[in-house]
């Protein structure tokens, strides 16, 4: 199974939309977006276009909670990942043990557990990837919006060959 995962999008929804079409394209079940959308007006616009499961978590940019909630639940294939003031999915999908947070001192230390075959985040704003000596793939796959690393990244994670791919947008 194919996921594409993607991070820090800030608005910039011609570049998400950009990233849903290639993980589309590249036959993606699920999309995983590690927060940070900002603000709900280009939520479902971009994400209503990704023909498979779609899971979210927020990061701290997300200051319109209650409006990006009510866009992702007008989505039928789109779920949001809170409860109880955090916003962290813990979840198997295609065979993998997934964690998906928005900041990286989280994921790093849900890595160091070894209970994941992959752990998600975002917030840095830069790519990231590790296989761990557990096993765990660590994995940020940079930003959407290409704002402060000058480049939009997303990632497409093969469940059943245990690879990834960089993807320039």
């Amino acid at each position: 199974m194919k996921l594409l995962v993607v991070s820090d999008s800030h608005d910039r929804w011609d570049l998400l939309l950009r990233a849903v079409e290639y993980g589309n394209s590249e036959g993606c079940a699920a999309l995983l977006h590690a927060g940070d959308f900002i603000a709900p007006p280009g939520v479902q616009a971009a994400l209503a276009r990704f023909r498979g499961a779609v899971h979210v978590v927020l990061g701290n940019c997300d200051g319109e909670q209650i409006g990006l909630a009510r866009a992702l639940a007008a989505l039928p294939n789109a779920v949001l990942h809170y409860d109880a003031g955090v916003s962290v999915m813990e979840k198997e999908i295609g065979g993998w043990r997934i964690h998906m947070n928005h900041y990286p001192h989280v994921a790093h230390l849900a890595a160091a557990k070894g209970e994941h075959h992959l752990v998600v985040y975002g917030h840095t704003h830069a790519y990231h990837e590790a296989r761990l000596e557990n096993g765990t793939l660590l994995l940020n796959p940079g930003e959407v919006c290409g704002h402060r690393m000058g480049e939009a990244t997303c990632a497409v994670v093969d469940t059943a060959r245990g690879s990834v791919i960089r993807v320039t947008l």
